[in-house]
């Protein structure tokens, strides 16, 4: 009302009654902006917190467990978003990807990274009492870099389908960042003194020695993204000409910070908080990279010839192994002779850590449909008469007839398409849809889907003859990207329910029957004589 007022006259009459813009008709649009926006909303609890930490006189670990959940709802809710818009951009765009390295796509995505390494910072502090300048940092700085997002979606300095026009409002969010980013900075600096680690890091192979470096791995890919993103009004601004960064850079830097992040991954199971992994478990750590390398192999004889197909393939079946091992011992430590109740018994006492490893999991998917629809995608343009045939890709594609065909609201031209493969036959319909009162085409794609993969056709133009220009696509392994989402979401959100009681009274139960040092009680006598009543030794 103060920047940008809605009820300002306006110097031209528009046309009332256009309804929503075609492209955003689709079922994950109509929730993907207002999803992703509570996502930006929610870290402002996290960084209210942090500030309100650096006010108190003891700076004590308590925020945490306040910042926790809703840095986890937080998290969860922005995934979500990101999730419906990649999924809206791969069916209603019609090019065939899902992520495209749009700067409003990038503002999305920057504090979801450093929301990540929030979560793992705050676990830290609380297990180990550490990285605690870098838990309150990310805590105020993931909200500001929301702001930040909203101001590249409102600024109007970048030219983007996702971005609004020209606005004042996104200068002010600029201007919040930078507001949120000083106090920061100052309140920081006055208790830095608070701020210093209370637990050293007794082991480079510990639990808490990988989160530091996943953390730094994930600010680093935070810092890519962000350059990336600005470098057009950068290059405009110093250089006085367009430079755009596209997806073979962001591929070229990131896919190395990636692997780096899924093999810190596949280790974390078998790995201890504040000390270095036991005889047993370097042997099932060893045991399960050899296990890895036996699947890898299987993957070379399978036809996988690219390093990054290859690397992938190696730690994401460790991340399996390793979490399926880690289980192992734990049931068959707390019933030898019924591995399934042990199973089931440690899942309900640990809940939270195994709700962490099912998101590791998650993100293991993710990396393999990100990799197979990256690296072995085929491409193909064919312009087709009806009853023409084509072999490609394992398919035998066959081009029925054209339809063309008046709704209420719009015009339809669509292209049948009979398709045969090992699976069996089965019809597509890619079509091109020209809604009246809008008067603009949309592309509408078909897709088959199975777990090899995605057939994605699109047309391009039907003539009066009949005729067709298609574009055929073969996305390998796409289901796993969806599954991937599904599973971080199934996995964050078991970890957000709270922990009952009955499963803190197991786990007090369980540590009063584990083995501790008790010590003799020693006769008043011989305590006198010895002038201490300190215990002379110990016995199990």
């Amino acid at each position: 009302v103060f920047a940008a007022d809605p009820m300002q006259a306006s110097v031209t009459t528009t046309r009332e009654g256009v309804g929503l813009s075609p492209l955003l008709q689709h079922p994950a649009m109509m929730i993907h902006p207002p999803i992703v926006f509570a996502g930006y909303s929610l870290w402002a609890a996290p960084c209210a917190l942090a500030f309100a930490a650096l006010r108190q006189t003891n700076l004590n670990p308590q925020w945490t467990m306040l910042a926790r959940p809703w840095a986890l709802v937080a998290w969860l809710t922005l995934g979500v978003g990101i999730l419906l818009g990649a999924n809206w951009a791969y069916e209603e765009l019609g090019w065939g990807g899902y992520w495209g390295w749009d700067p409003v796509e990038n503002g999305s995505l920057m504090p979801w990274l450093t929301g990540s390494a929030l979560i793992h910072a705050l676990m830290v502090w609380r297990k180990r009492g550490g990285m605690k300048k870098t838990a309150v940092s990310l805590a105020i700085g993931t909200f500001a870099l929301c702001n930040f997002a909203t101001f590249l979606t409102r600024s109007g300095i970048f030219s983007s389908l996702h971005a609004f026009s020209e606005s004042p409002i996104g200068w002010m969010f600029l201007a919040l960042m930078a507001l949120l980013v000083i106090a920061g900075l100052i309140l920081g600096a006055s208790r830095r003194e608070s701020l210093v680690a209370t637990g050293a890091m007794r082991s480079l192979v510990a639990r808490e020695t990988l989160i530091v470096i996943a953390t730094g791995l994930l600010l680093l890919l935070t810092a890519v993204v962000l350059m990336g993103t600005l470098s057009l009004p950068l290059s405009m601004y110093v250089f006085d000409r367009q430079g755009v960064v596209g997806a073979p850079f962001y591929n070229a830097v990131l896919t190395p910070i990636g692997l780096s992040l899924l093999a810190v991954t596949a280790a974390v199971p078998l790995l201890r908080w504040g000390a270095a992994p036991t005889p047993s478990q370097r042997k099932m750590l060893m045991a399960s990279a050899a296990a890895a390398l036996a699947l890898t192999g299987m993957a070379v004889l399978l036809g996988v010839r690219q390093w990054q197909g290859l690397a992938v393939t190696a730690l994401s079946a460790m991340t399996v192994i390793t979490f399926v091992v880690a289980l192992v011992q734990e049931a068959m430590a707390k019933f030898p002779h019924r591995p399934l109740l042990g199973a089931m018994r440690t899942l309900r006492e640990k809940r939270r850590a195994y709700a962490g490893y099912i998101i590791h999991l998650g993100f293991v998917c993710l990396a393999i449909g990100i990799t197979g629809s990256s690296l072995a995608t085929q491409r193909r343009e064919a312009e087709m008469r009806p009853g023409d045939s084509l072999r490609w890709a394992n398919r035998e594609i066959r081009f029925v007839k054209l339809h063309q065909r008046e709704l209420d609201d719009k015009f339809v031209v669509e292209a049948e398409l009979e398709i045969a493969d090992e699976a069996g036959v089965y019809r597509l319909r890619p079509a091109r849809h020209q809604y009246r009162l809008q008067e603009q085409w949309t592309t509408e794609v078909a897709i088959h889907s199975d777990w090899s993969g995605d057939f994605y056709t699109i047309l391009q133009y039907g003539d009066t003859s009949g005729a067709v220009s298609l574009t055929l696509i073969d996305n390998p392994l796409m289901r796993f990207v969806w599954l991937g989402g599904l599973i971080t979401i199934c996995g964050a959100t078991l970890s957000l329910i709270p922990v009952s009681k009955t499963t803190d009274v197991a786990t007090r139960e369980e540590k009063l029957r584990s083995p501790i040092k008790r010590p003799h009680i020693l006769d008043h006598n011989q305590a006198a004589q010895e002038g201490s009543r300190q215990p002379m030794h110990s016995r199990r």
